[in-house]
């Protein structure tokens, strides 16, 4: 996708800091339907907690919830892991005197063990919604990939999880850092760029399939998060923080982590593509 440095540096484990965020991307259907539709090059994220007793310790949403272990699974599996960290709007790093981490890791691992689980199909379909795709054109490799078994398959869990609150990989991230106990509130928020910079290569003829598909999924996110996609439409090249009325946390995506004003890139973890 082209949004990562060029020749970005390896690096270990060992090298990250409590704190830092993981963004990742795997080779199966789901994964590269997000990062497709997304324009970035990840498809998950991860909540970097710390090294604790000898293991490297994250918090992330899962298909079993929303769990706090070692990072084997993100190494495992994923075909690329870079690290980023976090950075104020003014310059202030975690570590710096008023800037302690602990608040933003207190605060994501009080979601472990949530009774909820969430997988990529959420995050597709919130990619799907955050997308502004002009609206005379089209994706026809996203038909391809089955997006049709997407809005299925979110409609099913919609209905069987109505009594739940949704949480992507993103919004651990996110809510971590906006919910985190600190004075002002919200200091450690991280930002977004929202704009139409999502252009994927387009075909004409699926348009009005592809269409209907988005405005569905669009419905049913409206009724989790009211009033984000007229929001959205009606603010286009502005910073905001995820977490505001504007950008409801539930509603990042995997790019809009990688092209954070308040997230740096430190370097690559594992690149096997």
């Amino acid at each position: 996708m082209g949004l990562r440095p060029p020749n970005p540096p390896k690096i270990t484990l060992d090298d990250l800091l409590p704190g830092d965020i993981l963004l990742s991307g795997g080779s199966d259907w789901l994964d590269k339907l997000i990062m497709y539709i997304d324009q970035g090059d990840y498809s998950h994220t991860t909540q970097y907690i710390g090294k604790i007793d000898g293991q490297h310790m994250v918090v992330e949403a899962t298909t079993k919830g929303i769990v706090y272990h070692n990072t084997d699974a993100d190494m495992n599996v994923q075909d690329l892991v870079d690290a980023y960290r976090y950075v104020s709007p003014d310059g202030h790093h975690f570590g710096d005197p008023d800037w302690s981490v602990q608040p933003v890791l207190d605060q994501a691992k009080s979601f472990v063990g949530a009774k909820y689980a969430y997988s990529e199909l959420l995050v597709g379909a919130v990619v799907i919604m955050a997308s502004e795709i002009p609206k005379e054109e089209n994706l026809s490799e996203i038909i391809r990939i089955a997006l049709d078994y997407v809005e299925h398959k979110f409609e099913e869990w919609l209905n069987e999880n109505a009594d739940k609150t949704p949480m992507t990989c993103v919004q651990v991230a996110t809510s971590a850092h906006w919910l985190a106990a600190s004075n002002p509130l919200n200091k450690y928020g991280l930002q977004v760029t929202i704009n139409n910079a999502r252009k994927p290569p387009f075909i004409s003829d699926e348009l009005s399939q592809y269409q209907e598909i988005r405005s569905n999924i669009i419905t049913q996110m409206e009724d989790i998060h009211s009033g984000y996609v007229e929001n959205l439409t009606q603010r286009s090249g502005i910073t905001v923080y995820a977490g505001s009325d504007i950008l409801p946390l539930g509603s990042c995506t995997p790019r809009d982590m990688e092209t954070s004003p308040t997230l740096n890139f430190v370097g690559y973890l594992k690149d096997t593509r």
